[in-house]
C-alpha cells in the first residue's frame, strides 16, 4: 500500500494537535518529560510535536498522549479541526 503525501491541511491539523497537547499538559501542571512516561512515548517526540516539528505524528502517539491527559480522541481531533488552542511552539 502506497502511503499519500501529506496535504497541508493535514500538516496544519497535525501541529494543531501538538499545540493542543501542549496546552493540556501544562493546564495540568505535567512536565514533557512526565507526560512521556505516563504515555511511553519518546520525550524527543514529545517536545517534536508540541513544538510543530512532526506535522504528521502517527495515530499511536496522539492516543498514547490523549490517554495520558484523559482527553478524548474525538474532542481533541474536533479541536485541531476548529484551530483551537494557542499558537506558537512550546519550549
Amino acid at each position: 500500500m502506497t502511503r499519500r503525501a501529506a496535504s497541508t491541511e493535514d500538516r496544519q491539523h497535525g501541529r494543531q494537535l501538538g499545540v493542543l497537547i501542549a496546552t493540556q499538559r501544562l493546564e495540568r501542571g505535567q512536565s514533557a518529560p512526565e507526560l512521556a512516561r505516563e504515555s511511553s512515548v519518546a520525550i524527543d517526540t514529545v517536545r517534536s510535536l508540541e513544538n510543530g516539528r512532526v506535522a504528521t505524528p502517527t495515530f499511536l502517539t496522539i492516543a498514547r498522549l490523549a490517554d495520558a491527559l484523559g482527553l478524548s480522541l474525538d474532542e481533541l481531533h474536533a479541536q485541531a479541526q476548529q484551530g483551537t488552542g494557542a499558537a506558537g511552539t512550546v519550549a
